[in-house]
């Protein structure tokens, strides 16, 4: 067990890879946005009028379209990172587009195929990232990982950020073309007071400890679990996401079931750990330990009701003090834990974590030279220090530099949902998962057994539905796309 500061923020963020935004398009905030202007061309300037850390001219005004999906993390974060950058280049300024739905706004700029008209910078979610690659729509950021840090004391991207964020960042075919600035992890999120008042387990060593404390929970007439039904992957990847990692690395599978997994190679859904994930997810179903009605629950109404003390666990994200800080009871006191599957204390406790924030934004490959050339260097500059500690304090971001712990003062600056990560981690044997797949498939038939496991996620989950047939199904329909794309 890590306990050191630094050491343990590093190990919190070894894995975080590849792009999930936290509950990315599920707030329904209204929409901001601003006219799109057309962005000036580079021109050649003497020695004197360009900055001397990237070359760019000092004279020259750019303006970038820039897109965000307004999420769980809200916007203060991007502000500032803006008002930080355009102080330091004057010359630069942003057309701003802020939605919790700009996935949509940018498939329907995609299906218009007017690449004039498309944001500068846009998240990566909500879009088939694959796609745009194949049809280079989108720029490589491989250059951005050679690239000195002003604040890193001339150490490169690549080597400022935490242990294995390069290695195991995510790509593709070879490339990349997002670059991980932030960190979010997920698990159940309870009150630690409210815990302690009860005399319930916080820290559940195994599966059967962790049904023994539902059982003690649902014994004083409070719902154990809580989870946003209209989005199920809340609770089927939030809360149990990696936990058919966790039974492999237990029953000696693992090789196989990542190469399986990464590479979508069959069986997928039917495979042992991913069937018995499900077993033990609709086992809780059935002796009522979720909420009543949960199906017409969203994820703010799930975390309020456990808020309120209605309910006392909620598979969220660290994001959730953020998302929720004007309903946080006074008194309250985040606690965090992942669901325990071994049988032993001892064996490693599985979280899902990857990264988030603007470590998801693209760039349009078809933006003029110049912007894209600005758009890089924006990107880049969220890597700073100042950056990450105020994301770290007012979004609840984890950082990504790699010596963000070198310093308590910015560990005492991070919200405390984040840190009761750090702290379950210094209790128990830990690894995190990005989930992600280094193998990507776009076909009909995939998004076909996407939506059969959302339609059918909250049935299987109280165990009123049979997962098994449906698990079966996804796996022919993965079987139709992987023969479909290999002839």
């Amino acid at each position: 067990m890590i306990r050191n500061g630094k050491w343990l923020l590093a190990f919190a963020l070894i894995l975080m890879m590849a792009v999930v935004a936290g509950c990315g398009g599920k707030d329904n905030k209204p929409e901001e946005t601003g006219a799109a202007e057309s962005t000036p061309k580079a021109t050649t300037d003497s020695a004197g009028d360009v900055y001397p850390e990237n070359g760019l001219s000092k004279t020259e005004k750019v303006k970038i379209k820039l897109a965000i999906d307004e999420n769980g993390y809200g916007r203060a974060w991007i502000d500032n990172a803006i008002s930080i950058f355009t102080e330091k280049y004057p010359n630069v300024s942003f057309d701003i587009t802020s939605s919790p739905k700009v996935g949509d706004m940018v498939n329907t700029k995609l299906a218009a195929n007017k690449d004039s008209d498309m944001f500068d910078i846009f998240p990566g979610t909500g879009v088939s990232r694959s796609k745009l690659v194949d049809a280079g729509k989108i720029e490589s950021l491989d250059d951005l990982w050679e690239r000195e840090i002003p604040d890193a004391g001339g150490k490169k991207l690549k080597d400022v950020l935490v242990g294995g964020a390069f290695e195991n960042h995510a790509r593709y075919k070879g490339k990349s073309y997002h670059v991980p600035i932030g960190g979010g992890s997920t698990g159940m999120f309870f009150d630690a007071v409210f815990f302690e008042q009860n005399g319930w387990n916080a820290n559940p060593q195994t599966w059967d400890e962790f049904v023994q404390l539902l059982a003690d929970i649902k014994a004083k007439n409070i719902t154990p679990i809580i989870y946003a039904g209209v989005y199920p992957d809340y609770l089927y990847n939030f809360g149990f996401g990696p936990k058919p990692f966790e039974i492999a690395e237990i029953n000696g599978t693992l090789d196989t079931y990542i190469d399986n997994y990464r590479n979508m190679k069959l069986p997928t859904y039917t495979a042992p750990e991913y069937l018995e994930t499900w077993k033990r997810i609709a086992e809780l179903g059935k002796k009522g330990y979720y909420a009543d009605g949960v199906a017409a629950i969203n994820h703010t109404q799930s975390q309020m009701q456990m808020l309120q003390h209605k309910a006392a666990l909620v598979p969220t994200g660290d994001w959730v003090q953020n998302e929720m800080k004007e309903a946080v009871p006074e008194g309250f006191k985040w606690g965090f834990m992942t669901i325990p599957f071994g049988d032993k204390p001892d064996q490693t406790k599985w979280i899902w974590s990857d990264s988030s924030g603007a470590g998801g934004m693209v760039i349009w490959a078809s933006t003029p030279d110049l912007t894209k050339k600005w758009a890089k260097e924006f990107l880049l500059s969220f890597v700073n220090l100042d950056v990450q500690t105020f994301n770290a304090e007012n979004a609840g971001i984890f950082p990504i530099r790699g010596d963000f712990g070198d310093d308590p003062q910015r560990i005492a600056k991070m919200q405390d949902a984040p840190r009761a990560i750090l702290e379950y981690m210094g209790k128990n044997k830990t690894r995190f998962e990005s989930m992600r797949k280094d193998v990507t498939i776009d076909h009909p038939a995939i998004a076909q057994a996407n939506q059969l496991l959302a339609e059918s996620a909250n049935e299987m989950a109280l165990g009123k539905k049979d997962y098994l047939p449906v698990f079966e199904k996804m796996d022919e329909l993965l079987k139709q796309a992987i023969e479909a794309t290999t002839k």
